[in-house]
């Protein structure tokens, strides 16, 4: 169990982000990562993860384990109720756990941290903080069973600090913005953590500098400027004598400027343009350099066919040769066969060749890693309708609405089923669902009103295909359903008004060869003269044969 401290003498570096981003990358190689926040006055870590934390499962955190020692004497003999579960199932089965800070957004969260008295616990004659922490990592070890503690800091030169670099740290990650009030107060934490009269357990932690926020010049002339600045970090962490070996450098990254999000696992298109920022290849050196010694040669291997796969899926993304894209897929899912991302671009691929034997295959394979994702179960619905296995498609889609209600592709899908089956009221009733829910979506209206006019219930076809043309005024699809109507109501001028509405609106040739097949009205206008001018007016080409 290796146990790393991430650090910053100063806030705003990219501390947090950091930690994470190693944190999912260590789950994605199939490790089990605990992950602590110990930046108690300002803590975030639960934040990072938002999107993968009940955020009301947490109640209680390290704050509470340290004032229910102090004000309460009570320590405990399990560390799980203070843990809340990181719902991120790594690439190869890895898992994250978090110990947070607490429950920040109570009262009594602010109560218990002002309660503590810090130099009674660790400056006192009973010095009963040390055997405290030591505790809380043996009950970490022995419940959690981690292969990595990361642990967040909390800024400045303080006991907490102290505390979580000292004496709990097998290594310690400190960052740093590139300017003097970083860069001198990270080299006076480096010295106290170098200096043998700090070092309570008998060894001392590795440390790694980081430098964050630094611009990325893409520009081979340019590089002398990083290397500059990294050269007079250097000299300036090491002026009272060698502190560190190495400078690591995160840049500067627009994206995370407009929204904080994971890059770790983001590949870097840097070898297809030197316009981006390859803040995930920093991220990468960096869990490298703090991983070197502890990951086999069987898992560093793996690592690397990730790397790779990831890559190739991103190639493919921007692809537009079907036979190319596919071709990348497949190496990408030789290299991880627990790509659900890449099988499922493949199903998407081979949907586009109109091959759904193929594309099956792969959708299937994708939900049955990810069985969770509703999009694949809606892909493996589309192919089998394709293959004309309707019955079991409907069935998908049911499935998919018994755990989601609302889902608007699955409820349009099986409108659409029973639309071609002719069933025009059970085609209906799914078509309301939608705009019920979704009461902004100009096409579900569109289907509502269409479906009243083959109900021949033409007033309500009007109210809904004109509520469609309020949100969407351009909509081709609603100007075809209302030629449609008036052509069954035997209003020839305003059938080719509107018809003609649709061509400007860009009805194409494809949509429209399947709307005339489908749909009986037209056929009386197969040989009339204006209809054929106006087919060749604008460029549609369909199939005119009965």
């Amino acid at each position: 169990m290796k146990t790393i401290t991430f650090y910053s003498y100063k806030g705003g570096v990219g501390r947090s982000l950091t930690l994470s981003n190693i944190a999912m990358r260590l789950a994605d190689l199939g490790k089990k990562v605990c992950i602590i926040d110990f930046d108690l006055e300002a803590p975030g870590l639960h934040l990072k993860f938002n999107k993968h934390i009940n955020q009301s499962e947490i109640n209680k955190g390290i704050v509470e384990y340290i004032s229910d020692f102090q004000n309460k004497d009570y320590v405990p003999k399990t560390i799980n109720e203070y843990v809340t579960d990181v719902n991120y199932l790594g690439t190869l089965n890895g898992s994250i756990k978090l110990i947070p800070a607490g429950d920040i957004y109570s009262n009594e969260y602010w109560k218990n941290l002002s309660s503590i008295n810090w130099k009674d616990l660790f400056y006192s004659e009973e010095n009963n903080g040390v055997n405290l922490l030591l505790h809380l990592k043996e009950l970490i070890k022995i419940d959690l069973k981690p292969d990595f503690i990361l642990i967040d800091s909390r800024t400045g030169i303080t006991d907490i600090s102290g505390i979580a670099m000292t004496l709990l740290a097998d290594s310690v990650v400190t960052l740093a913005a590139n300017n003097d009030e970083n860069i001198s107060g990270t080299a006076r934490i480096i010295k106290s953590l170098m200096n043998n009269e700090n070092n309570l357990l008998g060894r001392l932690p590795k440390i790694h500098f980081v430098l964050t926020r630094i611009p990325y010049y893409p520009n081979p002339d340019e590089k002398h400027k990083e290397i500059r600045i990294t050269r007079k970090a250097l000299l300036q962490i090491n002026k009272d004598g060698k502190l560190i070996d190495k400078v690591f450098v995160i840049h500067s990254d627009r994206d995370l400027e407009e929204e904080e999000r994971f890059k770790i696992n983001i590949v870097s298109e840097k070898t297809t343009s030197n316009q981006v920022v390859p803040i995930e290849e920093d991220y990468l050196t960096l869990f490298e350099e703090l991983t070197k010694d502890d990951l086999t040669d069987d898992e560093l291997c793996r690592f690397n066919d990730l790397r790779e796969s990831e890559l190739l899926i991103e190639e493919a993304r921007n692809i537009l040769d079907n036979a190319i894209k596919i071709n990348k897929l497949k190496k990408a899912i030789a290299l991880n066969s627990n790509s659900h991302e890449g099988m499922d671009l493949l199903a998407l691929a081979f949907i586009e060749l109109h091959n759904y034997d193929e594309a099956l295959l792969y959708a299937r394979q994708a939900s049955e890693i990810d069985s969770k994702n509703w999009h694949y179960q809606y892909r493996i619905a589309f192919c089998l309708d394709e293959l004309n296995e309707t019955d079991e498609a409907k069935k998908i889609l049911e499935n998919i609405l018994k755990n989601d209600n609302r889902n608007s592709s699955s409820l349009l899908f099986l409108g659409n089923i029973y639309y071609d089956k002719l069933d025009y009221k059970k085609a209906l009733s799914y078509y309301l669902k939608v705009i019920e829910y979704f009461p902004d979506y100009d096409n579900g209206y569109n289907a509502v009103g269409n479906s009243y006019r083959l109900l021949k219930e033409f007033e309500k076809a009007f109210e809904y295909v004109y509520k469609c043309l309020e949100l969407n005024p351009k909509n081709e699809f609603a100007s075809t359903t209302l030629a449609e109507i008036y052509a069954e109501l035997g209003n020839e001028n305003e059938f080719y008004k509107n018809l003609q509405l649709s061509f400007i609106f860009g009805m194409n040739s494809e949509n429209f060869d399947r709307i005339v097949h489908e749909e009986e009205v037209y056929k009386k206008y197969f040989k009339e003269e204006r209809f054929l001018n106006l087919l060749k007016t604008y460029r549609i080409k369909v199939n005119l044969q009965d």
